[in-house]
């Protein structure tokens, strides 16, 4: 009578139980550690979109209200304003995504800042090669050098750095939030083997 009443407790201690796999692989809590450099990396894609959404309003103006430019080289000038405009709230919720990320380390919230920096670093290096493109043709199509056009090749420039530079720090985020990610898993993978071990030895 007493071993049939024991079977349950035992059942529950098997490694091969389903109780044992609920806590161990579900119900135990996981917790992830992602480096402190994502918080100034995600607050840096938020003063980037910031600078960026400065340079496009500034962009707007000189080319379209005071010289009427219809393009900057071979970049038709809307097509650059739409990606600075358009991106900017990708980069912003990139950014927060990642702060968030850092100081409140989910799996959700890894998985979220993950999805927003592949979307910046696609957006940034589509960016990138569109403003590169009007900057090399920018000057080149101009014998004269004014002041406008002066102007408008630092702004082209000054947006190309930002784009290099968001598609740099997406990458980076990406592959600490991923390394984080594994090295959960692995931190996991040990510590229900040393669990199984002591229940085996017991």
């Amino acid at each position: 009578m007493s071993r049939e009443a024991d079977y349950p407790k035992q059942e529950k201690e098997s490694i091969h139980s389903p109780y044992f796999m609920y806590n161990f692989l579900i119900k135990m809590p996981r917790i992830y550690f992602l480096r402190e450099d994502g918080r100034a990396m995600g607050a840096a894609q938020i003063i980037i979109a910031l600078i960026q959404c400065a340079l496009g309003v500034l962009c707007f103006r000189l080319f379209l209200q005071e010289e009427n430019i219809p393009e900057t080289g071979y970049v038709p000038v809307p097509v650059t304003l739409i990606y600075i405009f358009w991106t900017v709230p990708f980069f912003i919720n990139s950014g927060s995504t990642s702060v968030e990320a850092q100081r409140h380390p989910t799996r959700r919230l890894f998985v979220a800042a993950i999805i927003m920096n592949i979307i910046s670093f696609c957006f940034a290096t589509i960016g990138t090669a569109i403003l590169t493109l009007a900057c090399l043709t920018y000057q080149s199509k101009s014998n004269d050098y004014v002041w406008s056009q002066m102007a408008g090749s630092m702004l082209l420039q000054f947006l190309l750095f930002s784009a290099i530079s968001e598609m740099i720090i997406a990458g980076l985020l990406i592959s600490w939030i991923v390394k984080a990610l594994q090295h959960t898993e692995y931190d996991e993978e040990s510590f229900s083997l040393s669990g199984c071990h002591t229940s085996i030895t017991s």
